[in-house]
């Protein structure tokens, strides 16, 4: 039974993977660690805005904006 309530608060967003690919979503295309990928994250989780320090970081998090077409 935890199994399932961990799995449920893990989604992000509302969006079930359906629903992602009808709006142009299809997820971080970044390797995990690097700072585009932080980024891509960073911005699903927040919805923030892309003035980090490091422009790997804001790129990925503009292709985040750019997917769900903000």
């Amino acid at each position: 039974m935890s199994l399932l309530i961990l799995t449920a608060c893990g989604s992000s967003g509302g969006y079930s993977d359906n629903e992602y690919e009808e709006d142009g979503y299809t997820g971080n295309p970044y390797s995990e660690g690097t700072g585009h990928y932080a980024g891509f994250e960073w911005a699903e989780r927040t919805g923030g805005n892309c003035n980090g320090n490091s422009q790997s970081f804001n790129e990925g998090c503009e292709e985040y904006y750019q997917q769900i077409g903000e």
